[in-house]
């Protein structure tokens, strides 16, 4: 209650503040509404913490990608965004729904030339910056949001200091600092992943460091990135005493669109080690659960983890109707106590938004996922199952 009187309280002040200053204010919101059919095998069921049998589920939802913003600008090119996440904010569909606030997104710029601009506050980093048209299920105990977890690697809102150069009419670069002291939103803590009882400390001196350069010709627009970040970690009461260790994450990225007419065919691919020791929003599958640095106490040692994932989504407009074929995948290798762990998870299905009035979109959705299996040296292969989820969500903006 007292997050949402607060938000109140916001939006009153930036109205009040119009008629007295210089500048434009703009406000808007988007409410999202799900209803879908959740249909769990009975190993996914398992693996998810659900059932040990097939579990299947209608559910009707308000997840916390609903939002409501305000822009603010003056005549000396100084702005402002805020956007606030408002619904439900726990993953699971038969628990109460925990509904609140959340900030998505408070930043500010200034356009110094009419080339270069220098923004800070909280926001999505130029890294990995395209996303597939997947939008159902962003709170059906999977995370099923753009893809993530199944072939999408979706950038974050975190803090930042970022610089955009348009150095000529047909490309730019951007830069970020971004700040280094976390982990991959869902998966584990910020030290390496580990169930030792082993106390980690992280230590880091200079901030993450994302960067891309988009470029475009035409009908073609391609999208490269890297970011990178370096933390040490001591790791204490290991049996063969202590673990000095660096710990890298970087990832590099490459996203493209060509368009033509009514057709559009985008994806990306990401590579790299580690994801889960550093921000972003990877998801929760298997993949995604073991991409985080292992600690191997009894050899004092860390060891990487090597990720990789891609996607493609092609689409086609008919008027108001476009719809969307998508699929992706999310790979990552690891090791525990010496021995190889291997996961692989894939999506595939259709999205097809359709616009029936001004302000006013459903989006019919069909998506399979298949969480593969988690393969374990010397050990065996571990079913994870598939699902499915079948619905349309509704989509209000004002």
């Amino acid at each position: 209650m007292k997050k949402f009187f607060l938000s109140g309280v916001l939006a009153v002040l930036l109205l009040g503040l119009v008629p007295f200053v210089s500048a434009k204010v703009k406000i808007g919101g988007i409410v999202f509404t799900d209803f879908y059919y959740l249909d769990r095998n009975g190993a996914n069921a398992e693996f998810s913490g659900v059932g040990d049998g097939p579990y299947t589920v209608t559910t009707i939802q308000v997840p916390d990608i609903t939002r409501l913003y305000a822009t603010w600008t003056n005549e000396d090119n100084v702005g402002m965004y805020i956007e606030l996440g408002i619904g439900q904010e726990d993953g699971e569909i038969d628990q109460n729904q925990s509904n609140g606030v959340n900030l998505r997104h408070a930043y500010g710029w200034w356009q110094v030339t009419p080339g270069f601009q220098l923004m800070a506050g909280k926001s999505t980093t130029p890294f990995s910056p395209l996303n597939p048209s997947q939008l159902l299920g962003t709170r059906s105990g999977s995370l099923n949001i753009v893809g993530v977890g199944y072939g999408n690697f979706y950038s974050g809102r975190f803090a930042q200091i970022r610089g955009t150069y348009q150095f000529c009419k047909n490309a730019r670069v951007a830069l970020a600092l971004v700040d280094p002291n976390g982990s991959a939103r869902y998966i584990g803590t910020n030290g390496p992943w580990s169930d030792f009882g082993i106390a980690t400390q992280n230590n880091t001196k200079i901030p993450r460091i994302d960067i891309s350069l988009p470029v475009f010709f035409g009908p073609v627009s391609l999208y490269p990135s890297f970011m990178y970040q370096h933390r040490t970690v001591d790791a204490n009461g290991a049996p063969g005493g202590s673990v000095d260790n660096d710990l890298n994450s970087y990832i590099g990225s490459l996203g493209f669109k060509f368009g033509m007419g009514p057709l559009m065919l985008s994806g990306e691919g990401n590579w790299g080690k580690n994801w889960g020791n550093t921000r972003g929003l990877i998801g929760n599958s298997v993949p995604a659960i073991i991409s985080s640095a292992m600690l191997d106490p009894f050899n004092n040692r860390i060891d990487d983890a090597d990720t990789y994932s891609y996607w493609f989504d092609l689409s086609y407009g008919f008027g108001a109707i476009t719809p969307h074929v998508i699929f992706g995948e999310m790979s990552t290798s690891n090791k525990i106590l010496g021995f190889d762990l291997d996961a692989k998870s894939r999506m595939w299905g259709f999205s097809v938004p359709i616009d029936l009035s001004k302000g006013f979109r459903i989006r019919p959705e069909v998506m399979w996922y298949d969480d593969g299996e988690l393969k374990v040296q010397n050990v065996g292969d571990l079913d994870m199952g598939k699902y499915a989820i079948y619905g349309v969500q509704f989509q209000v903006t004002f």
